[in-house]
């Protein structure tokens, strides 16, 4: 778009629409953080409850009543197998975040674009 300033000579101004990918880079910013924080949980999780079990496993051998110390090792091992399905479905919520992403990302900038609920726009 070429406009005139005040001594009548051109000047190059970029169009420029503001607004609309304000919100695409919250939600990219948004995505990358909250997968980033899913893959150190887990990854901690798996770390730090391990190295918690090689702390306490001998106080644990050390219970006296076979049916408390069964119970207590049956509860360690199925925590351990629960995180390691939770951790196999992690690429699947991945994609499943990235897909919802694309999509929100693609029906606002048609939205914003004059053909989305908004409705259009004169210009």
């Amino acid at each position: 778009m070429i406009v005139l300033n005040s001594n009548n000579t051109m000047k190059s101004k970029l169009y420029e629409k503001k607004g609309q990918v304000g919100g695409a880079v919250g939600s990219i910013i948004s995505l990358i953080v909250g997968v980033g924080v899913s893959v150190l949980v887990l990854i901690f999780v798996g770390a730090l409850g391990g190295q918690t079990y090689n702390l306490v496993e001998a106080d644990i051998d050390n219970i006296s009543d076979a049916d408390i110390k069964t119970s207590v090792k049956t509860g360690i091992k199925s925590g351990f197998t629960a995180l390691e399905r939770t951790g196999g479905y992690l690429p699947i919520i991945v994609l499943a975040v990235v897909i919802s992403l694309v999509l929100v990302l693609i029906l606002g900038m048609t939205a914003v674009a004059g053909g989305g609920m908004r409705g259009g726009s004169v210009l």
